[in-house]
């Protein structure tokens, strides 16, 4: 019999059950494929994430490294495979992301899979796996437990980096730095729209007019919609079959309706929901890769309502509420009205229970 232990959080809060939960195997190695998909399917969640430890570096790379870090670089342990994560000031740690002549060595490798497949990229499950692999040692704290560290870590989408802030030598907040914002088709056709609306369960006169039905990302594809109010968001009654169908057509993961009006004020910009039935998830309580996306298509748009400082725009993209998981995602984006150059996630996990998987 084999044994795997998980860790369950719930992601995107400070609150026991509310947020996305997520369950994270933090030591993976040896399930094969077929496994992986089924252990997500008895876990039954939006996403279940599995952690390796990356393949050690191949000769090639490793010749001319040396142990000391260069300038911009994440420096190597003595240990062949591993990487020792670079402990970075906070201002450092959120403000930068160092060029690179080359690809950094990653601390961990996340798969990251749906009741239904592999993913190559999300954001719940890396804000929430890194906050349980902090817990777990596997990143080394800042100077006195306190402040930011930097580490690298590989998904389907490539390697990237992830900013880890500690207090008192607990991890409290994860921020990912996501892939390049594209915008790959776009919803102008007024039957086309109205389609969308119905799958809604709304009128397309309940659409925000404004601003365009597109499908964007920045590593997952997401069918954004906007709506143009908060009621008419709440009021959505999903077609569950038509919508699977019209995202999927249009090469989406799933669809992220959202309107500009909020629950909270202060630095809330919009209010979010997300479904993706051809995966098994009616609604999705928080999605970092779709709300990456969606902060960066709001400051492409300049629809975020938030003021740029130093040439970051940061605000908060509420989730969750009308299905009882309130989530509030944290970002970062950098760049200007048609512009965007750089998106970066963020938020808070708690953890609310240990098992173990026996087969």
């Amino acid at each position: 019999m084999s044994n795997y232990r998980y860790i369950q959080l719930d992601v995107f809060t400070q609150e026991p059950f509310a947020g996305n939960p997520l369950a994270v195997f933090p030591e993976a190695e040896g399930l094969t494929d077929e496994q992986m998909l089924k252990i997500a399917r008895e876990m039954n969640l939006s996403e279940t994430v599995f952690v390796l430890k990356p393949p050690a570096p191949s000769p090639e790379k490793i010749e001319g490294d040396s142990t000391e870090a260069e300038a911009g670089e994440t420096p190597r342990s003595a240990v062949a495979g591993e990487t020792k994560p670079e402990v970075v000031p906070q201002a450092t740690a959120v403000a930068r992301q160092p060029e690179r002549s080359r690809e950094p060595a990653a601390l961990r490798r996340l798969r990251i899979f749906t009741p239904a497949r592999e993913i190559p990229f999300a954001g719940h499950p890396v804000v929430g796996s890194w906050n349980a692999l902090a817990r777990e040692g596997v990143v080394p704290l800042p100077d006195g437990g306190n402040g930011w560290t930097r580490i690298h870590h590989e998904v389907g989408i490539g390697v990237l980096p992830v900013d880890i802030e500690f207090k008192d030598g607990a991890p409290v907040h994860v921020v990912m730095t996501q892939g390049k914002f594209e915008i790959l088709d776009e919803v102008d056709d007024w039957h086309e729209q109205a389609e969308i609306a119905r799958a809604l369960g709304r009128l397309r006169e309940d659409l925000d007019e404004s601003l365009p039905i597109q499908v964007i990302s920045t590593g997952l594809t997401s069918l954004v919609v906007p709506i143009r109010s908060l009621a008419d968001l709440r009021h959505c009654r999903v077609n569950a079959a038509l919508l699977a169908e019209i995202y999927t057509r249009l090469g989406a993961t799933g669809c992220h309706a959202f309107s500009r009006e909020t629950i909270e004020i202060g630095e809330s910009r919009a209010h979010a929901r997300f479904f993706a039935p051809a995966d098994n998830i009616p609604e999705d309580p928080a999605t970092g890769s779709a709300g990456g996306a969606l902060g960066a298509y709001l400051v492409h748009h300049g629809a975020s309502g938030a003021e740029s400082v130093d040439g970051w725009v940061r605000f908060i993209i509420e989730q969750g509420d009308f299905i009882h998981r309130p989530s509030r995602i944290n970002l970062e984006v950098k760049g200007k009205l048609g512009a965007i150059d750089e998106v970066r996630v963020g938020g808070k996990s708690v953890v609310v229970a240990h098992g173990e998987v026996v087969f």
